[in-house]
């Protein structure tokens, strides 16, 4: 995969990252100098289900799957994440292990942010450090706002399944 990244290029693209975009081009150059560019094939696991979470990720191309392991299915795909996507974000906010697989679709080329790094920011009173944990935040309430709705969908579901066997016997 070629690689033609320079300090203004990770930035542009950084500013169109929706958890990026309220930072200021200091902010980010702040940012770009705790991270790592990583490259990943198709078929391998960027992290697998409980691993540490040491950092996070910014997908520059390429395509990941979020995978969760189940009961009944050991590898049920539950997102698939392409340019412009962050995962991995949890680790930032606790010390628990990953709470899913991420295996790669097509290759991919990924901006990679230490945990220990980014805490260290924290530490210092970074804004722009603040203001990707409230990113986080902000992503984190949105997915379980749509976990909330999948939830209430599927009870009504199963709530209309039990009436109609209680019609039918």
């Amino acid at each position: 995969m070629e690689m033609n990244l320079t300090l203004e290029s990770i930035i542009e693209f950084l500013l169109d990252v929706e958890m990026f975009s309220s930072l200021s081009v200091a902010e980010l150059s702040e940012m770009v100098s705790i991270m790592d560019i990583q490259q990943f094939q198709v078929g391998e696991h960027v992290f697998s289900e409980g691993d540490i979470g040491d950092g996070w990720y910014v997908l520059n191309k390429g395509l990941v799957t979020v995978q969760k392991r189940t009961p009944f299915h050991p590898d049920q795909s539950v997102a698939e994440l392409g340019k412009g996507c962050c995962f991995g974000e949890m680790a930032l906010l606790d010390d628990a292990p990953r709470s899913a697989t991420v295996t790669v679709l097509e290759p991919v080329l990924a901006f990679r942010f230490s945990r220990r790094r980014f805490l260290r920011l924290l530490h210092e009173n970074s804004i722009g450090a603040y203001k990707l944990v409230y990113g986080m935040a902000c992503i984190l309430a949105e997915r379980q706002r749509r976990l909330n709705r999948q939830f209430t969908e599927l009870q009504r579901e199963i709530e209309a399944i039990d009436d109609e066997s209680f019609q039918i016997a």
